[in-house]
């Protein structure tokens, strides 16, 4: 579930890097998906360690892969030090992916910024909807720079 999380986290960084927006949507739609199988599991996990930490008389709190590890007969005890370090790996991995994903994300929310200030001016302070006379602004600088452009 943690490497299908980062394949869709992935997935999402190369939309973001090819400038393929319409398909983003769809992509962040699939890692919420993929968050949300990630807490599913997250939650069986948790219910099987209490059996065990109950079992053993540990607190499960206490109860980490490294600790299973540690506490496990062979061959499991090599198995469950595998997944520790391919674990943390993937956590690492995930991190870096989402902060890619974070940056590309706000450089495209800047061009669309950009792309708006060129239509419109540059964001002023809103004061309100309605101008001296009680009408309606008609749309103030956005109306007027529109005009110019057509």
């Amino acid at each position: 579930m943690v490497d299908h999380l980062l394949f869709k986290l992935t997935v999402t960084r190369l939309l973001l890097a090819a400038d393929e927006r319409r398909f983003v949507p769809q992509a962040l739609e699939e890692v919420e998906l993929a968050v949300e199988a990630l807490r599913q599991g997250e939650y069986r996990r948790d219910e099987a360690l209490r059996s065990l930490a109950s079992l053993w008389s540990y607190d499960p709190a206490m109860l980490t892969l490294g600790e299973l590890a540690r506490r496990s007969p062979p061959p499991f005890d090599h198995t469950f030090a595998e997944h520790a370090v391919a674990f943390r790996d993937l956590a690492v991995e995930i991190d870096q992916v989402a902060r890619e994903n974070r940056v590309l994300a706000n450089g495209d929310l800047q061009v669309v910024a950009g792309q708006l200030d060129q239509l419109s001016g540059p964001q002023v302070p809103f004061t309100s909807t309605y101008d001296a006379s009680g009408q309606l602004d008609g749309a103030g600088a956005v109306g007027a720079r529109l005009r110019e452009v057509f």
